[in-house]
């Protein structure tokens, strides 16, 4: 499916600051519990921002940084893409370091 991404969180999310300082967009293609950060959630970087960019359907994991560029928030959200829509699945804000395990139930559910 294409999309523009920024359209698609916006649409989700009205009042997000998309990527403020930085962030990045993922595929999350299975589970890892051997260890208990981000690197759980397996799959690949892909692009994302103001422009319109093919994705497959699945998984994708995106990481939102917002707020004070020196220590910015983390908003981590977990999307379903399938049938040409994206619905949101599970999100941690402001996520600290045990983040990831928060969305292995979400994940485990879609897997």
């Amino acid at each position: 499916m294409i999309l523009n991404w920024k359209d698609e969180i916006t649409k989700i999310d009205p009042d997000i600051k998309f990527r403020a300082h930085g962030g990045w967009l993922k595929t999350v293609e299975k589970l890892d519990k051997s260890v208990s950060n981000g690197y759980s959630l397996v799959g690949d970087f892909v692009h994302a921002g103001d422009f319109e960019e093919e994705y497959c359907e699945g998984l994708y994991l995106d990481c939102n940084k917002e707020g004070n560029s020196k220590k910015p928030q983390q908003d981590y959200r977990l999307f379903r893409f399938k049938d040409g829509k994206v619905r949101l699945l599970d999100m941690v804000i402001d996520g600290t370091k045990g983040w990831a395990p928060e969305l292995w139930e979400a994940v485990e559910d879609e897997i």
